[in-house]
């Protein structure tokens, strides 16, 4: 269900008419503490007669940051129901994180305390140091839609007693009349960064006899198909994979039921090829049994998410069509099982992957970096990326060093990992850039091969070290461990149970960067 979202300079009174006759809306006010009411809440509070002002001085409110209050209208006004105040603190200290943080509380209030269905939301058109109202109106938007989803699962009914979900059916910003270009251009952009973020989220929580390596190339297909031609998709199969000497994949997928895909999408801006080529990489193991060194029940149960890279990575790649960058971009994602049969990959094996570096199997489970140096090779190698940047849910030891809300980055080029990590600021996600010392390098020489898929020392730097053997001498290179982000066992503000789609908006931010739209 899509939320109905527009910005207006209308006033209050003219955005209430405007509601649905019958249907009546919730206002949501930010106010800042230690202020009298002013601007939209000062408006909002002479059209109740007072009744917030009152509520506040009677209850105790105060607006700290993220507190907030619902208020019952008396339904004397036409179109307005609840007002939700969120206090965002003192003026001085909010930082567009700050209101992000601010704003994901409101909407779960809107959605759980309040049951909102239509809601407006006044912007603050002035004195906000540090963002625009076009990114306050794109935040907006981003958090209503974030937080209004709610996966994708198979219920037939609520259970016993529980309510259904309310669904947020509009959202109507109201700014000033010279910033309404601004307000719109946000919501645009909030809107479409949103729907990649829930599309990804929806890949990730399906369950992996559904989203099976045939069905993530079907939506890159129909991501090419949606493109008009902007986007170009090959999907090569198991005797192409083979051809190719890709080891890596070929390895993983030796005991699996569903045949692998080896995806590839391609897109020019009308320029022609570019320089730099961009390269995505996303982690698509469908779901990962830990092979012969079988995970416990507790790690393998959430196992469907092992491709939330690859979500993430065909999802920003969705928006090429609307940002149209003025880049060329290679997305690559090599979708497969991690599954256990008589022929699946063993410890002691020992492969060769398309990049002819030689790997031996020291733990099964330790499939991820396998395809990954497939992928990693073929994007530069055949694809032509001197960018690259892969997605991967790899180790759990990332979410040892920084938990389940920062991601790990690692990068071989200061100048475009710090680019990259403005991104992914400006989007809202947080990441962390990880050290990669030389000394643990040599922790991924193999015995009986060039490497070693299970060298000893901190997991999360092991594995980014053994990513970067694959990246060619003078090309750029970032590594994004999600397995701490990539899905949640609990709510965490906008975020549902389930899958996060993390890094899609940042890929997007990224893309932005290049765009002239």
């Amino acid at each position: 269900m899509s939320v109905i979202i527009n910005a207006t300079s209308a006033k209050l009174t003219s955005a209430l008419g405007r509601v649905k006759e019958g249907d009546r809306a919730n206002l949501v006010l930010v106010i800042f503490s230690g202020e009298k009411l002013a601007g939209p809440a000062l408006a909002a509070d002479e059209l109740t007669g007072g009744l917030i002002s009152r509520r506040i001085e009677q209850d105790g409110f105060e607006p700290k940051f993220i507190q907030t209050k619902v208020i019952d209208s008396d339904l004397t006004i036409d179109g307005l129901d609840r007002i939700i105040l969120i206090g965002l603190g003192p003026r001085s200290r909010l930082t567009l994180n700050g209101l992000r943080t601010a704003l994901a509380e409101a909407f779960t209030t809107a959605r759980d305390v309040a049951g909102s269905e239509n809601l407006i939301f006044p912007l603050i058109d002035v004195d906000l140091r540090g963002f625009t109202v076009q990114q306050f109106a794109q935040a907006v938007t981003e958090y209503a839609i974030l937080a209004d989803y709610e996966p994708n699962h198979v219920k037939t009914k609520p259970w016993r007693e529980e309510a259904p979900r309310t669904h947020l059916l509009s959202l109507t910003l109201v700014s000033a009349a010279h910033t309404l270009s601004a307000a719109r251009k946000g919501v645009k952009a909030g809107t479409l960064f949103a729907e990649a973020t829930n599309r990804a989220r929806d890949m990730v929580n399906t369950p992996s006899n559904k989203m099976t390596p045939a069905k993530i190339a079907g939506i890159a297909r129909q991501i090419a198909r949606d493109s008009g031609g902007l986007i170009k998709c090959e999907v090569l199969k198991l005797a192409q994979i083979k051809k190719l000497g890709m080891g890596g994949v070929m390895a993983v997928t030796s005991g699996c039921q569903y045949e692998p895909a080896f995806i590839v999408l391609s897109y020019d801006p009308e320029i022609g090829v570019t320089q730099p080529v961009l390269g995505l990489v996303g982690k698509g193991i469908t779901f990962d049994s830990g092979g012969l060194n079988v995970k416990d029940d507790d790690g393998m149960r959430d196992m469907k998410m092992d491709m939330a890279g690859a979500a993430a990575v065909l999802q920003a790649m969705s928006l090429v069509t609307s940002l149209k960058p003025q880049i060329s971009v290679r997305a690559v994602v090599a979708a497969c099982e991690n599954m256990i049969d008589a022929r699946s990959m063993r410890q002691g094996n020992l492969i060769k992957t398309m990049s002819g570096l030689t790997i031996e199997i020291d733990h099964t489970d330790a499939e991820g970096r396998l395809t990954l140096a497939d992928a990693i090779h073929y994007i530069q190698e055949v694809g032509q990326a001197n960018q690259v940047i892969d997605v991967a849910t790899l180790t759990g030891d990332v979410e040892s060093a920084l938990g389940n809300l920062v991601t790990g980055a690692f990068g071989n080029n200061d100048r475009f990992t710090r680019n990259f990590l403005q991104c992914a600021k400006d989007a809202g996600e947080a990441m962390h850039e990880c050290p990669m010392p030389d000394e643990y390098r040599i922790n991924n020489k193999g015995r009986m091969a060039d490497l070693t898929n299970s060298g000893d020392g901190p997991g999360h730097i092991t594995a980014a070290w053994f990513l970067r053997e694959f990246v060619k001498e003078g090309n750029s290179w970032i590594h994004l461990d999600i397995a701490g982000t990539g899905f949640r066992r609990h709510e965490h503000r906008a975020d549902p149970e389930g899958a996060t789609g993390v890094a899609t908006r940042s890929l997007a931010q990224l893309l932005r960067q290049y765009s002239k739209v």
